[in-house]
């Protein structure tokens, strides 16, 4: 149980970190020494990021209500 909430708490750090650099480079010119592409390149990698964040989390919703789907049957 403390391992699912550990992981539950990393992927939502993981995803607020993720949302809040793409937020964070869309409104600052925090990289504007950069080219355009690697800024492009590096939001992408951060939506990749906090879309497997969104992906671990479902999963673990979906892991827990099968668990309490398979305990109401027993």
């Amino acid at each position: 149980m403390k391992n699912k909430k550990t992981l539950l708490i990393i992927l939502l750090v993981v995803l607020l970190i993720s949302v809040g650099s793409i937020v964070l480079i869309n409104n600052t010119e925090l990289l504007v020494n950069l080219e355009a592409n690697a800024v492009s390149l590096i939001k992408q990698y951060l939506k990749v990021i906090g879309f497997l964040s969104i992906m671990g989390l479902v999963y673990l919703r979906m892991k827990k209500g099968n668990e309490t789907t398979s305990e109401e049957v027993e």
